[in-house]
């Protein structure tokens, strides 16, 4: 039960920013003594569900500069590395840290006008390798996430566009993590992670969709401020357990 009222709360953040159920649900399933393995099965096509949906809604906006082609050459390859790695070496810790301190830094640049635009210079002109970095980091901790929301809202200032280009690179990211599990562990998906993905739907097309459009663009980024920053807060508990 307590996982389905998690997914319920976590898909109004996720229906916002295009992530949250991994990025909050995995560390606080941790916090909360479930498995890994089995937090992943529960909160993944939750997650996916929601992020397909958001991707069909905003399928005709434009990212320019070639950013979905650039996630699938560069990110998805990155990610499976990722994923391969994490399970013959234990460096969960070490990249969970890594992400604490890379958020806390991008809250103080997205707080800042001046940083801000070198930050958003630096991305744009790194971004194959922001792409690799976010793959490797999600495949090895699922906490790409972490990565994506501040990387694509230097991209691109219009909240439709962050939400498109960060739903679209979740629903994929999502999509594979589902197959690589179900391929190690041999376990298929059942009722309880359909009902999860029902839930997560439901609360996007019944409230997630009206508090996104009410949302005015000033709003939206210091929500997007208070998350990123959040996120850091709880990363950093999870790394004392």
């Amino acid at each position: 039960m307590e996982i389905y009222l998690l997914i319920l709360l976590l898909s109004i953040v996720q229906s916002l920013f295009g992530v949250g159920l991994l990025l909050f649900g995995t560390p606080l399933l941790l916090l909360l003594g479930h498995d890994y393995t089995q937090a992943l099965f529960s909160l993944l096509p939750a997650s996916a569900a929601l992020s397909w949906s958001q991707v069909a809604d905003h399928r005709k906006e434009r990212l320019n500069g070639g950013y979905r082609q650039r996630f699938f050459l560069i990110c998805l390859p990155a990610l499976v590395l990722g994923m391969i790695a994490s399970t013959k070496f234990d460096i969960k810790w070490e990249i969970r840290f890594f992400v604490t301190i890379m958020l806390v830094i991008a809250f103080v640049l997205r707080t800042s006008t001046r940083l801000r635009s070198g930050l958003q210079a630096s991305m744009k002109s790194n971004l194959p390798a922001a792409l690799a970095v976010m793959g490797l980091v999600h495949g090895l901790s699922n906490m790409g996430g972490s990565i994506l929301t501040p990387l694509v809202s230097s991209l691109y200032k219009e909240k439709s566009k962050v939400l498109a280009g960060v739903s679209f690179d979740y629903a994929f990211m999502a999509t594979l993590q589902i197959l690589v599990l179900m391929v190690v562990s041999g376990k298929l998906l059942g009722a309880p992670e359909a009902t999860g993905a029902a839930i997560s739907l439901s609360v996007r097309y019944l409230l997630g969709k009206r508090v996104f459009a009410f949302a005015s663009e000033e709003s939206y980024q210091r929500l997007l401020s208070g998350f990123i920053l959040a996120n850091a807060f709880l990363l950093g508990i999870n790394l004392l357990q």
